[in-house]
């Protein structure tokens, strides 16, 4: 089970999503992970007035999945140490709203085991608190990994400098529509489609090229675009 997911760059991307069993072992380590800092704090406020103490391990219990999600990239340590984390459906990281809603609705999806039956009937593995928020939970590849999947697929040799630092004047239509001729025209690259796109991309940036090689121009502007917003 996966999702496809099309980023600023317009590759798309393919990100599997968490199985069952991985969300129920990140969700136990969580509880260890818990269960230490309770203990922690009890000894603490063993050695402090019992109400303080009491108020210290609440708010690391109560608040830790939120904090964890916030300041961890969509991950707690459960979920990190299993390779997977909280993301929007869209592919763009969860903002706080969608992380305060999965806090919220925890209680629920942990009533009974509510939260672990809705997984089950939904298609991407979803409890309540993500069809709220729009969530999904994902297995990850390291940033690096991604980069480098984005650059096998296009060709781009990430040593390489932009040649054309005018792409930024594109839009994310403009990338996409270049993408999707050098696409359809792989086989027949001096095609006429090909130079009256190349020929109106270098007017409108105000760029010269050379009209012999207008394919390589187009795949070189698409390269460039993904450079001015991955290697910054």
């Amino acid at each position: 089970m996966a999702i496809y997911i099309n980023t600023n760059q317009n590759v798309q991307i393919n990100f599997e999503i968490s199985s069952i069993g991985d969300r129920l072992l990140a969700y136990l380590i969580d509880a260890l992970v818990i269960g230490g800092i309770a203990i922690g704090v009890l000894f603490i406020g063993a050695a402090t007035e019992f109400a303080l103490g009491m108020f210290l391990m609440f708010i690391p219990i109560f608040f830790y999945h939120l904090i964890c999600e916030l300041f961890m990239n969509g991950q707690s340590v459960g979920k990190r140490s299993r390779g997977i984390r909280v993301m929007k459906k869209d592919g763009n990281p969860a903002s706080f709203s969608s992380y305060f809603l999965r806090f919220l609705l925890r209680p629920i999806d942990s009533f009974y085991g509510l939260g672990l039956a809705v997984i089950f009937f939904t298609n991407n593995n979803q409890r309540l608190g993500d069809l709220a928020a729009g969530t999904v939970v994902v297995n990850i590849k390291s940033e690096d990994d991604l980069k480098q999947q984005i650059r096998q697929e296009m060709n781009i040799n990430p040593h390489e400098g932009i040649k054309y630092p005018e792409v930024a004047q594109l839009t994310e239509k403009d990338i996409e529509i270049i993408r999707t001729i050098l696409h359809n025209r792989v086989e027949s690259k001096e095609h006429h489609v090909v130079h009256e796109l190349a020929k109106k991309i270098a007017e409108k940036i105000n760029v010269e090229y050379d009209k012999d090689w207008a394919y390589y121009f187009l795949q070189r502007l698409v390269q460039d675009n993904y450079k001015t917003h991955m290697e910054e």
